[in-house]
């Protein structure tokens, strides 16, 4: 069992001295305030962003160790100090702060002359890596409210929409599950018979799941329309174009791509309609319900313990490209891991950077499963990409979101193929049916999740009951499964269930996004060989610092035409007959 080495980042013992050198940091950068000049020596622009990316840094450092503490274990009372530490030196650094990058995007900023575009460019240039984003955010600069604006909306927020959100996990948190003879206080206990190989069970399951949100939909109802309608009211008063504009540039992605993406998706559903005819034959049904798309095929009894895990997944990174192995056993060598489930852990999994200059730490909850195998090849490819971007200034170290999944999808699709040849039959079967079922959740149930939200924001503010909102979601759901299976009434509260839809608007298209694009390059590698490496790892090193259109269009691959997001579904198709040919 393998615990993470968090000295790497502070000890417990210097947080306080952390947050202390952090506000002489922010002081210092104040102080600066007098040499900005359009004018201005290039050598004093550099080392004014220089200064400031080192408090970007020693701020994600901090942050990024309070947030693997919380996930060890949140319930550890101090963290909840240290938490309420970070947010009030946030809302002062943006207080004291918030004049520089305004007065870097030409904005007009009291007491100092406006930055103008020929001396924006000549500053710029003189830090290569983050020109491109140092011009956009200047470019999106039409966006920004005045300074007191700005200030006000960040503690609105803070106080105010924000506190609705929480109000969501409160009222969900103390949902009670009841199962048969069973009562349950977690969703987590009740989904494993979601996957159950009972079909009554999974009914039941699913019937024990809406119950408390169809109980509550009212609430839960106001909480939505309180959120969206915010949105909506911010994204008009800083002159977004539409509601998802917002989200769309914060992945720096174009509208034009993103809608490329849905239409694509949406298109290509009915090969999913194929397979869940198919997987009724499998199961022995005549017709799948909604209840039945997670019923498991074949269980996989092989258990795969940890050490065989990493074994797997460093012996197919080293076959793929020594340097993505080479990345991932760091990972492991600097003690960066921590790798099994333990009372008040976090669940789930996820790989985490907290400075381009420092080896990123995984979080696994290994359990001796298939699926365990396959998540820590996803993770270790983040923690690859991640690794590959040192050299950037860590304010554009982080890929946008959209790209966040090209070396993690990637990975668990070259794992996928290797484990899938020396499967048996019966194994095969239910691989590639798990494979297939899971790009149907992260890709058509993503995007039809962003298609409710596109209708629901047309309507909110003439008003929508809580009734009309669970129509219109029951209705995108008719629209996304057509007549491949049943699908029962309580599945329109399924909307109230979906934490993003409250917590982040139109965020779920990214996983699509991420997982489409991966695929896309994955069919790409598979044609072209071992010379698209170099492209891939082109990709990897930009980090957040490239035009994510302009980069991947670099490598030949052009994301505003459908034809590239249709090799994704080229391979899931491909999957779809080998399948149907094991199961004749």
């Amino acid at each position: 069992m393998l615990r993470w080495n968090l000295d790497h980042l502070i000890k417990e013992k210097d947080f306080d001295k952390g947050v202390k050198y952090l506000e002489s940091q922010i002081s210092k950068l104040k102080s600066y305030k007098k040499n900005l000049k359009p004018s201005m020596s290039e050598k004093t622009f550099k080392e004014i962003v220089e200064l400031s990316e080192h408090l970007d840094e020693k701020s994600d450092i901090i942050g990024s160790f309070l947030s693997l503490k919380q996930s060890e274990n949140a319930k550890e009372k101090h963290l909840k100090i240290w938490e309420a530490k970070l947010n009030k030196l946030g809302i002062k650094a943006t207080d004291e702060l918030l004049f520089l990058g305004r007065w870097f995007d030409g904005l007009e900023v009291p007491g100092l002359t406006r930055l103008d575009d020929k001396n924006a460019k000549r500053l710029f240039k003189t830090i290569p890596n983050l020109e491109v984003s140092f011009t956009k955010s200047r470019d999106l600069a039409k966006h920004s409210l005045s300074e007191k604006e700005e200030k006000l909306a960040i503690r609105k927020d803070s106080t105010g929409i924000s506190i609705v959100g929480e109000l969501y996990d409160l009222i969900t948190n103390d949902f009670k599950f009841k199962f048969r003879n069973k009562t349950f206080d977690s969703v987590e206990l009740l989904k494993k018979y979601i996957y159950s190989a009972s079909a009554s069970d999974r009914e039941k399951a699913y019937k024990s799941l809406f119950e408390p949100y169809e109980n509550n939909i009212e609430k839960l109802h106001s909480i939505y329309t309180a959120i969206s309608t915010n949105w909506i009211n911010m994204a008009e008063l800083r002159r977004y174009d539409s509601p998802i504009q917002v989200r769309n540039i914060s992945n720096d992605v174009p509208d034009k791509v993103v809608q490329t993406v849905i239409d694509t998706s949406v298109k290509n559903a009915n090969i999913f309609h194929e397979y869940f005819k198919l997987k009724a034959k499998i199961i022995g049904l005549k017709k799948l319900r909604r209840y039945d798309i997670y019923a498991p095929v074949k269980k996989i009894n092989k258990k795969y313990s940890f050490d065989e895990s990493k074994k797997l997944v460093l012996d197919t990174y080293k076959e793929f490209h020594l340097p993505f192995f080479e990345k991932a056993n760091k990972i492991f060598e600097m003690g960066h891991v921590d790798s099994h489930p333990r009372k008040n852990k976090r669940t789930g999994a996820f790989a985490l950077l907290a400075s381009p200059n420092l080896t990123p730490y995984i979080m696994l909850n290994h359990d001796d499963t298939y699926r365990d195998v396959e998540t820590m090849a996803h993770e270790l490819g983040h923690g690859i990409h991640d690794l590959y971007t040192k050299g950037n200034y860590p304010s554009v170290a982080h890929p946008g979101l959209t790209l966040a999944e090209t070396a993690s999808t990637l990975g668990e699709n070259i794992l996928f193929d290797k484990l899938l040849e020396s499967a048996n039959k019966s194994e095969r079967i239910s691989m590639l049916s798990d494979k297939i079922g899971g790009a149907y959740a992260t890709i058509i149930r993503q995007i039809f999740f962003v298609k409710f939200e596109q209708e629901i924001y047309s309507k909110v503010k003439d008003g929508l009951t809580h009734e009309q909102v669970s129509e219109i979601y029951f209705k995108t759901l008719k629209e996304q499964f057509g007549n491949s299976l049943t699908i029962s009434e309580e599945f329109k509260y399924e909307w109230a269930y979906i934490p993003h839809l409250f917590r982040s608007p139109f965020y779920t298209y990214s996983y699509a996004f991420g997982e489409l694009l991966s695929m896309s390059l994955y069919a790409k590698y598979k044609k072209e060989g071992k010379s698209f490496i170099p492209k891939i790892e082109k990709i990897l090193a930009a980090g957040g610092s490239q035009d994510s259109v302009k980069l991947l269009k670099s490598i030949g691959v052009d994301i505003t035409k459908q034809s590239f997001w249709q090799g994704g579904f080229d391979t899931i198709r491909d999957r779809i007959s080998e399948l149907k040919e094991l199961t004749k």
